[in-house]
């Protein structure tokens, strides 16, 4: 059995807010996390303890170094600890080409959506026991309202799942449906997509692929190459395109997110670290929003905006570009949500799931509030 120790490097302040409190390994590359499908990819090693970048994504290449490394041996990039293969003995320190796929922003997350769902594909099938359609079953899906466009066999439906009349379109890449997950009357979604377990994707939906809905999420409207990670709910209309949702977020209905700008120039996006704006590269961003925040009704965010943990956004006009952890506004005149009360909307909204917020994570919540902007002050 192989024991795996991710670990965070300097360049792991680039992922706010997906990591803040976290660790980088949990954010999700494609449909699950990194350390799912690292957990997955190296299950075959046997007495091994493993120490992994948290920002090294478990691309083919990847897991292929890290199964060759020997007790002891170190990956290296540049001066960037990649694995380590801890061992007894003194081991080699090695570099490998091409170099390794690491996940160096925020924005990085949807870009790679669709890498990340073709390298996992898999894997995912095995692990969620899905059944792949079969050509000679186009007609009778159709009969019930299901319209398949492209190729049948890219259609991978875990046991449980439940697909009303739609429309499904494979020609760009896979559909992958998790158990109990449900595609509700009237959708239309294009791959490739992968929709977790026990999700819904709500009545008259438009969904168009790279996107990925985590696990337990309710998801409406239209979305664009988004990574909505599990326990997230956007139910109703309202647009979100380019945008990655952490866990346990809730966007209020018409809630929509703006992805490109006007003059088609590159997105500004906030740099924690250097507490500045800076020019992201990117012609296409959206929302960034960090675990357990929450929109008003009618929330409409300009493009490349960055929403931390805790946040509570509500108030009359466009919120602001950069809304810090534990916001209560966040339009004008914001002040610090109380963190009482925002462990107490936490604990509402786990309970409500089935999942207790247990006291280590109660006190992980104050010490994220105590070491924030608003906590220091």
């Amino acid at each position: 059995m192989v024991e795996i120790i991710f670990f965070s490097d300097s360049n792991c302040n680039q992922l706010y807010p997906l990591n803040f409190g976290k660790c980088e390994s949990s954010i999700h590359f494609g449909a699950r996390s990194i350390s799912d499908q690292w957990k997955d990819a190296l299950l075959n090693l046997n007495n091994t303890r493993i120490k992994l970048n948290s920002r090294l994504l478990p691309t083919s290449d990847s897991i292929d170094v890290i199964s060759k490394l020997n007790s002891g041996d170190k990956w290296v990039q540049g001066e960037i600890l990649i694995a380590e293969n801890e061992g007894l003995r003194e081991g080699q320190t090695l570099s490998h080409s091409p170099p390794p796929n690491l996940l160096n922003s925020s924005i990085e997350v949807f870009e790679k959506c669709a890498l990340g769902i073709d390298e996992d594909l898999e894997r995912m099938k095995f692990n969620w026991r899905t059944r792949t359609l079969t050509e000679d079953e186009r007609s009778a899906w159709a009969e019930i309202g299901v319209f398949i466009n492209g190729p049948i066999e890219r259609i991978h439906v875990a046991p449980g799942a439940t697909i009303r009349d739609c429309s499904l379109n494979t020609e760009n890449g896979d559909i992958v449906l998790g158990k109990d997950s449900e595609i509700m009357e009237g959708s239309r979604i294009r791959g490739p997509f992968v929709l977790g377990p026990k999700s819904q994707i709500k009545m008259g939906s438009v969904v168009y692929g790279p996107t990925t809905i985590g696990a337990s999420c309710k998801v409406g409207g239209e979305i664009n190459n988004s990574v909505i990670h599990d326990y997230s709910n956007k139910a109703h209309d309202g647009f979100l395109g380019n945008s990655v949702i952490s866990s346990w977020c809730n966007l209020g209905a018409m809630t929509t997110s703006s992805n490109l700008k006007n003059n088609y120039s590159d997105i500004k996006v906030w740099d924690e670290s250097k507490k500045k704006y800076l020019n992201s590269g990117s012609t296409f961003c959206g929302l960034l929003m960090g675990e357990h925040s929450k929109t008003a009704i009618n929330t409409a965010f300009n493009t490349g905006t960055i929403v931390g943990a805790f946040c509570n956004v509500f108030g009359n006009g466009t919120p602001e570009k950069h809304i810090s952890s534990f916001t209560w506004g966040g339009v004008n005149n914001s002040v610090p949500h109380d963190i009482e009360k925002a462990i107490k909307t936490a604990k509402k909204a786990m309970e409500r799931r089935g999942i207790e917020l247990s006291k280590e994570e109660e006190e992980r919540i104050r010490d994220l509030f105590n070491s924030s902007t608003f906590g220091i002050s």
